[in-house]
């Protein structure tokens, strides 16, 4: 019966948590029934098994390698839950727990596909997998070491933007991990020269201080590195579209941190024209504050542009 079912797999996630289980060598058979529920068809027993197996971590955090296929396997599969957002943020908590077990070899063939899914939460609607993408992100970056330092890189380098967004997430939680990742995930992009003034904006405690973060960013780039520059700003437009209006506006504020710090007349991508359409776009928008920066920015790209022009 379902409801056996549910109880049955919450006691069994709960006792994964227990030395006992290994002391009393029922820890494989237990993984097994764990394996077998994280398939069953009522998503509250899957959620159950998922979770079970990232409290293996308390149970027996010494089996933890030696079963680290079996778990990654389990967890990978799913992250790719399409009927419950539960099941997918439980896997990526198990991940985390999971991972910090584990060094960058023991992860092998699952760490491309792993760094990739977890990327696609990074702009979910729901808080908590954001949140978790964020930290388990985080993660990742803390292990990679040579073998995948490259590919990571090239992962941080699709990320950056969206990373520094998210900095002014709608949700404090959210934008509290996301500083976290960003700072563990900067070094990656080799902006040396740079790095100073990140661990001065994110390191520690102190308030964060984000538009003056994005300055300092831009300045750099504008003078260093106008490719990654480009980046910044492609991606930057990409969010006017964004689903939640305090991203939209981080966005357009950005935009305009870039035109302030960017010789307009050598960075021949910079499409004003384009950039005004969009613009005015946002200024029909229903946010008060998105409207207010679109029209700001308009004004500074067009002074005495009477609004709607």
């Amino acid at each position: 019966m379902e409801n056996f079912r549910v109880t049955g797999t919450a006691f069994l996630a709960q006792l994964m948590s227990d030395p006992m289980l290994r002391e009393k060598k029922l820890l494989k058979s237990v993984l097994h029934i764990l394996e077998e529920r994280s398939q069953d068809r009522n998503s509250i027993v899957r959620q159950m098994a998922v979770r079970g197996l990232g409290n293996i971590v308390d149970g027996a955090p010494v089996k933890v390698k030696k079963y680290k296929k079996f778990l990654l396997d389990i967890l990978m599969r799913a992250l790719h839950d399409t009927f419950s957002a539960e099941v997918i943020g439980e896997s990526m908590k198990a991940l985390a727990n999971v991972l910090k077990e584990l060094k960058e070899k023991d992860i092998g063939s699952s760490f491309k596909d792993l760094t990739q899914q977890i990327r696609t939460y990074f702009d979910d609607e729901n808080d908590a997998l954001r949140s978790v993408a964020f930290v388990l992100f985080g993660i990742l970056a803390q292990l990679t070491k040579k073998k995948r330092k490259a590919y990571f890189a090239e992962q941080v380098r699709k990320s950056w933007v969206t990373l520094l967004l998210h900095l002014q997430d709608p949700s404090p939680k959210v934008s509290m991990e996301c500083r976290a990742t960003f700072h563990l995930c900067f070094p990656f992009l080799g902006l040396k020269r740079l790095q100073h003034a990140i661990n001065r904006h994110l390191g520690g405690r102190a308030e964060l201080k984000p538009e003056e973060l994005q300055v300092d960013i831009c300045r750099h780039l504008a003078k260093e590195n106008a490719e990654l520059l480009e980046n910044l700003y492609s991606t930057t437009i990409a969010y006017f579209s964004s689903s939640w209006d305090g991203i939209r506006a981080v966005a357009a504020n950005l935009a305009g941190i870039i035109l302030e710090h960017t010789d307009t007349q050598r960075m021949k991508w910079l499409d004003l024209a384009h950039l005004l359409k969009s613009l005015q776009v946002l200024e029909k928008d229903p946010s008060p504050t998105v409207q207010l920066v679109a029209t700001e920015l308009i004004s500074d790209i067009c002074p005495g542009r009477a609004l709607g022009e």
